[in-house]
């Protein structure tokens, strides 16, 4: 698929003039979305393990487009142009290669049979980096001097269709929201959220689980803290940590408690150690895991070391899983329903959505063992 490429002006003229008939896509990584962007836009940074599964075709339209406003838009034929935008080295790779497996090779195709007909896609000429450079106006940027473990605040937009409370406008987007329920028990969320008490006392947390680099207690004696030390780097091992939060987790259930499992941003290490949580406990390959918890937050993304670990920490799940039937599960456990087209799993909580996962045959497996669909 070609695309026809815009220059930086005539985006500028799209931003100013045509805001309700243009949509923006981002495709470069999640974090250098969040530093800067351009004002509006939505970041379509796709996860490893949807690229691998994609293989360069097309993907779930909310893969690309996050914003179930902006993706009804874009369905019902508001948007009549959706502009790409790459990074700098990102934009050359694409231009030499034309790799077929690329983000916005797979962010094209998956427009073309999402969008609306008469829909015109466009890519960026330049790169963002490019556009930041001739109208840094147009963009949302960190405060100078910020770092992305630090990083609390963003500017605010020079304006504003929507009328939000100024805390939400200055905060990146990793620390929008509250922590999201990933099992009645288990809430994901970031270190700003941890420093919430408004949030844990809404949730009912009765505990924090840690897995950064700073110890940070900020209502010692109200709530029960643990800490694991944790390099968000693809060289840290923290498959060593995954029983000890296991552990952890499960002594927090057993007592009826909930527990909120965070690191800096939330999302490498602390949606790492959810995986493995929902991989021991419920027997689910890495892939069905990742999909269930994406949906809840979209900015999980562990890094290259840490996905490598839970793929072999994938095949001692399994390899542990019962091979022969077993008596019916209790309404606590998942359940297998094979009435429905494409194979589900349920969780446990009037709260929590039907998650769809892939049919028994893969496009690619993760590992030689099957998982066994008996509870």
């Amino acid at each position: 698929m070609t695309v026809p490429g815009i220059d930086s002006r005539r985006l500028k003229k799209f931003l100013r003039k045509q805001t309700g008939r243009s949509l923006v896509v981002d495709c470069r990584p999640f974090l250098s979305f969040t530093a800067s962007h351009v004002q509006g836009s939505c970041n379509a940074n796709l996860n490893s393990v949807v690229v691998r599964r994609s293989r360069g075709g097309a993907v779930p339209l909310r893969f690309v487009v996050p914003d179930e406003r902006a993706r009804s838009r874009l369905r019902d034929g508001r948007v009549s142009a959706v502009v790409l935008v790459l990074g700098t080295r990102q934009q050359s790779h694409h231009t030499a290669t034309k790799d077929q497996d690329s983000t916005v090779q797979i962010v094209m195709n998956t427009l073309s049979t999402s969008a609306s007909a008469g829909v015109k896609v466009y890519l960026l000429k330049g790169g963002y980096e490019n556009f930041h450079s001739q109208y840094p106006e147009c963009c949302t940027e960190l405060k100078p001097g910020l770092n992305y473990s630090s990083v609390q605040e963003l500017k605010e937009p020079v304006s504003s269709p929507i009328d939000v409370p100024e805390d939400t406008k200055r905060r990146p987007a990793y620390d929008q929201g509250t922590p999201v329920e990933i099992l009645p028990f288990l809430y994901l969320g970031s270190a700003y959220h941890a420093s919430r008490l408004d949030f844990l006392d809404d949730l009912c947390i009765t505990a924090l689980l840690n897995v950064s680099r700073n110890c940070a207690e900020y209502f010692k004696g109200k709530y029960l803290y643990k800490f694991i030390p944790v390099e968000d780097n693809a060289t840290a091992d923290i498959s060593s940590c995954f029983q000890e939060a296991i552990d952890f987790i499960d002594n927090v259930r057993q007592e009826g408690g909930k527990v909120l499992v965070h690191c800096e941003a939330g999302i490498s290490r602390s949606p790492t150690i959810c995986l493995a949580y929902l991989m021991r406990s419920k027997q689910l390959r890495l892939e069905e895991a990742f999909d269930y918890i994406k949906q809840r937050r979209a900015a999980i993304s562990p890094n290259f070391g840490f996905m490598d670990q839970l793929l072999q920490y994938e095949s001692e799940v399994l390899s542990l899983a019962p091979s022969s039937p077993v008596k019916p599960c209790s309404t606590e456990e998942m359940t297998y329903n094979n009435s429905l087209e494409s194979s589900v799993y349920t969780f446990p909580s009037t709260l929590l959505d039907t998650v769809p996962i892939p049919s028994s045959v893969h496009q690619f497996e993760f590992s030689p063992i099957k998982v066994s669909l008996s509870c």
